[in-house]
């Protein structure tokens, strides 16, 4: 009875060891998890913000107007300052440049009025002949 007994506390015992072993790997797993999932919940905190509802807009936009034409009043006084420094303090009138046309919108703006039907023949078009 000696050897029979040992050999079953032994495996008992061995059976025991493992399974304490692999909750305590399960256990160590399922907390690693929880640290992931608490540090992704954390990180997605951030693209959860303000709902957008009709106050909160006008609230936004109101700010966001304000700020649009502080910026716009600052853009002039320097252009205004860079013109004076550029006339040296002259009160003549400085032609803007191209970029500063485009950035104004005032680029390529024609009026139709600018051209008369008077300036551009248009009979007669169909009659020429291009020589080769």
């Amino acid at each position: 009875m000696g050897m029979a007994m040992i050999f079953t506390l032994v495996s008992t015992l061995k059976d025991n060891a493992e399974q304490v072993i692999a909750e305590r790997q399960a256990e160590a797993r399922r907390a690693h998890e929880q640290k992931l999932l608490a540090a992704e919940a954390e990180e997605n905190k951030k693209f959860h913000g303000t709902p957008v509802t009709p106050e909160t807009f006008k609230t936004w936009r109101e700010g966001f107007r304000s700020e649009m034409e502080a910026l716009r009043v600052k853009q002039e006084e320097e252009d205004e300052a860079a013109d004076r420094k550029r006339n040296r303090g002259k009160d003549t009138v400085v032609q803007l440049t191209g970029k500063q046309l485009w950035e104004r919108g005032l680029a390529g703006k024609v009026e139709e009025d600018d051209f008369e039907g008077d300036e551009v023949p248009v009979e007669g078009v169909e009659d020429l002949k291009v020589d080769d």
